[in-house]
């Protein structure tokens, strides 16, 4: 006796009308994404800018108590200090590889952040510029002299940790707001589901 298998076909019809009106949507988070991504990068190159004229490499100056200072260095590794021994060309080159695979993943979450809810694509804007503009502020610099101009250092039981500056504050910013954005996609998925 032979079975067969019958799908359930307006189901799927429906489905993927449901997909495809939703893929129709414009994409209305270019723009906020440029905005953030532009103020962050021009307040980074800005505090580095005044940074670098008003304390020489190397001396600190205490702006709060023991809590926060501007220790002016020039970091010459990768995020986090990685890849600080390789020599020059081969930083570059990681510093290449991990730009272009960064803007791509930044690329895909744009363009699915119209399958959140309205109320949560906001999230995912912030979270992409966040990203472009501290990649923007720290590669920029890269570009003129490789080194880049960490000054933000906090201080912790009598120890001042070793500085950063505004983009690596973006950057280290927009962790959680990732960890929204995939409860946010949970739930968009949850509801579509329900609606199948």
């Amino acid at each position: 006796m032979r079975t067969t298998f019958a799908p359930n076909v307006s189901r799927f019809r429906r489905s993927a009308q449901r997909r495809r009106r939703t893929d129709r949507e414009p994409n209305a988070g270019v723009r906020p994404v440029v905005w953030t991504a532009v103020a962050v990068a021009v307040l980074d190159w800005g505090t580095k800018a005044m940074i670098a004229a008003r304390i020489p490499i190397g001396e600190m100056e205490v702006v709060w108590g023991g809590r926060l200072a501007f220790w002016h260095v020039r970091n010459p590794a990768l995020v986090l200090g990685l890849f600080g021994d390789l020599p020059l060309r081969w930083r570059q080159a990681m510093a290449a590889l991990l730009g272009i695979v960064a803007v791509v993943l930044l690329l895909e979450i744009l363009s699915r952040a119209h399958r959140l809810l309205p109320r949560r694509r906001p999230w995912a804007w912030l979270f992409i510029g966040l990203v472009f503009g501290g990649m923007a502020g720290n590669l920029g610099e890269r570009v003129l002299h490789w080194g880049v101009t960490d000054f933000i250092s906090i201080g912790w039981r009598g120890m001042w940790m070793p500085p950063g500056n505004v983009a690596d504050l973006a950057i280290l910013s927009s962790v959680p707001v990732a960890g929204l954005i995939i409860v946010f996609e949970l739930e968009a998925r949850r509801r579509r589901r329900a609606l199948s």
